[in-house]
């Protein structure tokens, strides 16, 4: 727990003043005359972006790409929107078994995993966008994009916004055809997704699950997971509306490893020191 500076033995208020954050407010200051609430604002703005950018949890072959909001309409500049930073696998482990079969199933699969990611975020990739990040043409990107479209796949970028339909997580329906008892041969034939990223979706759908069973708000499991709110209220979503008779046997065994903790929490470990903090915020407001 954080103690207040008037907590704090005299001795050592100036080992706790000797943070980033205060000299970055001295030096706006002193150096360039902003008034004190200034200062903090763009400490705050500044800080931000460092974590964004340079903080933020990425695994190896990811990136911090800048992306339109998928709210914003056709039609406005882009030097008048307000971009999104949003986090894209670049490289992941599974590309090797796509790319054993052929370049151009790679370039399908990369596609659809680097749109959905940023579709997850709240962006949209543009086929320029996928055209610099996958070293391709414009047009080759664009012949993949309407291959995927004639099978049914669709691919949410930006020039086919009107085809996404309400936003429902690619991750979530990839839970729901597992839980309705197709296996993963025939999933990743439908969803052209490989198989660890389809066992990487049916655990975070676990671990939500059992977040959820043990009584945690979502706003504690969107922060305990890392996951956005949207993705995370599908996935509860999913739980209330699928669970009967027919798909209670496959929840019971995704859960298991989490359930009461006996073989895997459903904490990571950046989760369990952010549930801590959780618990004692709780306690202190007792």
């Amino acid at each position: 727990m954080t103690m207040g500076k008037k907590e704090l033995d005299k001795a050592y208020v100036s080992l706790a003043e000797r943070t980033v954050e205060s000299q970055m407010i001295a030096e706006l200051m002193e150096d360039y005359g902003f008034a004190a609430a200034i200062a903090r604002s763009l400490k705050d703005l500044f800080m931000s972006y460092f974590n964004t950018y340079l903080g933020h949890e990425k695994s190896d072959g990811q990136m911090i790409y800048r992306v339109i909001p998928s709210d914003v309409p056709p039609g406005i500049e882009v030097s008048k929107i307000k971009t999104l930073p949003v986090q894209l696998t670049l490289c992941d482990v599974s590309d090797i078994e796509i790319m054993n079969k052929s370049s151009v199933e790679l370039q399908r699969h990369r596609i659809i995993r680097l749109t959905n990611e940023a579709y997850d975020q709240g962006g949209v990739l543009t086929q320029s966008d996928l055209s610099v990040m996958l070293g391709e043409s414009l047009r080759t990107i664009s012949t993949r994009v309407s291959e995927l479209k004639k099978e049914g796949i669709i691919v949410p970028t930006r020039g086919n916004k009107k085809d996404i339909g309400p936003g429902v997580s690619h991750k979530v329906k990839i839970v729901e055809l597992y839980l309705k008892g197709y296996d993963f041969t025939e999933i990743k034939r439908r969803t052209r997704h490989s198989s660890e990223a389809i066992s990487r979706y049916l655990n975070d759908f676990a671990r939500v699950s059992c977040l959820d069973d043990m009584k945690h708000s979502m706003e504690e499991i969107r922060i305990i997971t890392n996951h956005s709110e949207n993705l995370v209220k599908q996935y509860l979503d999913l739980k209330d509306s699928l669970l009967d008779e027919n798909t209670i046997r496959r929840y019971e065994q995704l859960t298991a490893k989490f359930a009461g903790g006996k073989k895997k929490s459903p904490y990571s470990q950046r989760g369990d020191r952010l549930f801590n903090v959780i618990r004692e915020g709780k306690n202190e407001s007792r």
